[in-house]
């Protein structure tokens, strides 16, 4: 059993998933039989290998020789969306097979050794995929939380989306250039998102707002105009005195009457 130990130690290093080649480089073909006949390792699909108990999702892509994508790639490294997809997104690397799942929605692009390795498109990738893809306040929230999460870089999504030529890419290049850092998760970002498409503008997340006894920051603010908007709701606030704490304190920020 200490061969398959030192293949599980493998796997667990690479994030519970690997291919068998790498397995092999940091073992040996012993051990990695040894680990699969003591179902130590799960095989799914040709030459790949996981963790018993390992994500579904990735489980199912690397099956498919593939990797997660779209909304569940965004899922998968992290990131605050709108709504969760209600299957699994996966990109395969073959063109034209007519292949399907159903348990999956199959995209068809090619990918990179290392997105075939780990079963997750890349951060650029994925922020590209959905910003296309998406209605733009739920593609606006991807992307801000990605640049939020530091997995990738304003300059990097920018230019990949003025690269792309395909469906989707005048779509793809707005959502990338209003994305911001600074929004605080999903629910600010969609608010924010729907008042760019409806044409309006000037409005900067997270905002410092300063007066006399008064210092607060809200989710959008437009100085210039002297308006504050707050995105609320029980998912975001956790609990029911959480969500009334921060409704008093928007009472407290409205100018008096007097």
């Amino acid at each position: 059993m200490a061969g398959a130990g030192d293949v599980v130690a493998a796997l667990a290093a690479s994030g519970g998933r690997s291919t068998y080649r790498r397995l092999v480089a940091a073992t040996s073909r012993r051990d990695v039989r040894a680990a699969v006949r003591a179902r130590a390792v799960e095989p799914v699909g040709r030459g790949r290998y996981v963790l018993p108990g390992a994500d579904t999702e990735i489980a199912l892509a690397l099956g498919n020789g593939g990797a997660v994508s779209y909304l569940t790639a965004a899922r998968v490294h992290g990131w605050g969306v709108v709504r969760r997809p209600s299957v699994p997104h996966v990109t395969v690397a073959q063109h034209g097979h007519g292949r399907t799942s159903p348990r999956a929605v199959l995209h068809f692009a090619d990918l990179t050794d290392a997105e075939r390795d780990s079963g997750v498109t890349s951060p650029v990738r994925t922020v590209l995929d959905c910003a296309r893809s998406l209605p733009f306040h739920e593609g606006l929230a991807v992307a801000d939380s990605a640049l939020r999460s530091g997995a990738v870089l304003r300059e990097e999504i920018v230019d990949a989306a003025a690269a792309y030529r395909g469906a989707g890419a005048r779509r793809a290049r707005a959502v990338c250039h209003a994305a911001d850092e600074r929004a605080a998760n999903a629910f600010e970002s969609a608010l924010r998102g729907h008042l760019l498409v409806a044409g309006v503008t000037g409005f900067v997340p997270q905002q410092t707002i300063t007066g006399p006894g008064l210092l607060m920051v809200v989710d959008l603010a437009d100085v210039d105009r002297r308006v504050a908007l707050e995105a609320d709701g029980y998912g975001v606030h956790g609990t029911r005195r959480a969500f009334a704490v921060d409704l008093a304190r928007h009472d407290a920020s409205r100018p008096s009457a007097g």
